[in-house]
């Protein structure tokens, strides 16, 4: 008896070592604050996104400058642009819960329902501690929602052209914002072990002498801030060839502030056919800042025809440095404890690129095509002890779009790109498959003396269910942008 109580107790401890240590590319239950919203790049031209994110095709435009630098060859004059974009995201998040066999009352408190139930009746014959009902120490449901909103600056550029004989030189520099780090996550019923999830194994059934004890916390992080970007772009033409190629690089520099806690809401003993539930004094909240540093530099190349327009552009390998420090508050005694916590990590992004054709069948109409290769999935991630992983996924877009121009001084835009987040749902059917979605935009563009305003508006919803053995989490991440971009060129 001894030695099969000893066995349970080991492949206990295995199954749980594997679930804690298989590498997960998801929201999942959460987790600290490294590099979440870094992939949140921006494009900075309001036509080119109202276009559905081409640049190939978007001429006259200083915006595009730092996405195809090849593109400034199009400027007929000295440009400076001002730019800038107001968002609203609305997250929300509904878990359901099967009947866990065994412990049919689990799933009713894990969302909040147990309140519902009566008390036994302890007089009926037969009645054992194991038939009262265990209810939350609590009023934290299992659902949540979070809406943001965020007014910045977009970008600020100016652009001037020269002439070299038979090359065309176009000199530009900028500060734009280069990434948006705004984020925000919550699970309310994090389990550790993770006895509901779906991979690798299932948890063994505890037994009454051998019982499994789990951890039940809520689990919140959320950080705003951005990266700024300030650099410059040269783009020469050799105009008999039709030929152009741009060079761009940006010098990286941001911060954000950070915040992340946890508040213990039980502790869970499961038995064979019952489970306990322990009230527990946890809270751990830290706050503090990340400051971002970096560079990124981009090729670009450009053939140009009548009706046909052909564009490449690469961003090579990249590295953004993350120092930050943070104030770690700890009360899991009734005597609170305040303590510092820093250090620094480390992302190197892989080489990127896009491939795009732009299509002019008539004067006044353009209509652009991009295939954008974004491998991820080659990401590095160094944290502070200097250990490398791969924690985000890849993918391959589309993007497609059109301008009209109704008359020389009015252009109305549309189109449509796919895009994804750097991770899969949790219990994903297909391993390694990021959460994706399609981003609509449309836009006008008014011209007049110089003068050219654009104007532009994306909407994305994004849908994903998150899977566990007996659980699903239904999230939902709804986002709108209106773009501005006020441009004036002079003549040359």
């Amino acid at each position: 008896m001894k030695n099969l109580k000893m066995i349970v107790r080991f492949w206990n401890w295995l199954l749980m070592s594997l679930l804690l240590s298989v590498p997960v590319f998801a929201q999942g239950y959460g987790g600290a604050l490294t590099f979440q919203g870094l992939d949140q790049h921006l494009m900075h031209s309001a036509a080119g996104r109202a276009m559905g994110g081409v640049s190939v095709g978007v001429r006259q435009d200083i915006g595009v400058m730092f996405q195809n630098p090849a593109m400034l060859q199009s400027l007929t004059g000295i440009q400076l642009s001002l730019g800038g974009q107001s968002s609203t995201q609305d997250l929300e998040q509904e878990q359901n819960y099967a009947p866990v066999r065994y412990y049919p009352n689990f799933s009713l408190l894990l969302e909040g329902l147990s309140s519902q139930i009566p008390e036994p009746d302890t007089t009926i014959p037969g009645f054992t501690a194991q038939d009262s009902v265990q209810r939350q120490f609590d009023n934290i449901g299992s659902n949540w929602s979070h809406s943001a909103d965020q007014r910045k600056p977009l970008q600020a550029s100016l652009a001037v052209p020269l002439s070299l004989g038979n090359v065309k030189v176009v000199a530009g520099v900028g500060a734009v914002r280069y990434a948006s780090l705004q984020h925000y996550y919550q699970n309310n019923n994090v389990l550790s072990p993770g006895i509901l999830s779906q991979r690798p194994l299932p948890t063994l059934r505890p037994t009454d002498d051998n019982p499994l004890e789990v951890e039940w916390r809520q689990s919140i992080r959320s950080r705003k801030g951005s990266i700024q970007g300030y650099g410059f772009a040269l783009a020469g033409s050799i105009q008999k060839y039709n030929l152009a190629f741009g060079f761009s690089g940006l010098i990286l520099d941001g911060s954000s502030d950070d915040y992340e806690q946890e508040i213990g809401r039980g502790n869970l003993t499961f038995f064979s056919n019952a489970f306990r539930l322990d009230s527990v004094n946890s809270r751990i909240i830290k706050t503090g800042t990340s400051d971002y540093s970096g560079s990124e530099f981009t090729l670009s190349s450009l053939i140009s025809g009548r009706y046909v327009s052909l564009g490449v552009s690469v961003k090579l390998p990249a590295a953004i440095t993350r120092s930050y420090t943070m104030q770690v508050s700890t009360d899991t005694t009734g005597t609170p404890a305040l303590s510092t916590v820093s250090g620094e990590d480390e992302m190197k992004l892989p080489w990127r690129g896009t491939v795009g054709i732009s299509l002019a069948p008539r004067e006044n109409l353009t209509v652009g095509l991009e295939y954008v290769y974004r491998p991820y999935d080659s990401a590095k991630y160094v944290d502070p002890d200097g250990v490398e992983t791969t924690p985000w996924l890849g993918a391959s877009l589309f993007r497609v779009g059109a301008e009209y121009r109704i008359a020389p001084w009015l252009a109305l835009r549309g189109g449509m790109r796919g895009d994804a987040e750097i991770f899969e749902p949790e219990g994903n059917q297909i391993a390694g498959d990021p959460v994706s979605y399609t981003v609509y935009s449309a836009g006008v563009g008014v011209g007049l003396s110089g003068f050219q305003l654009n104007v532009g508006y994306e909407y994305a919803k994004i849908k994903y269910q998150d899977t566990w053995a007996s659980a699903i989490s239904k999230n939902s991440d709804q986002r709108q942008v209106i773009m501005t971009q006020l441009s004036y060129q002079l003549p040359w």
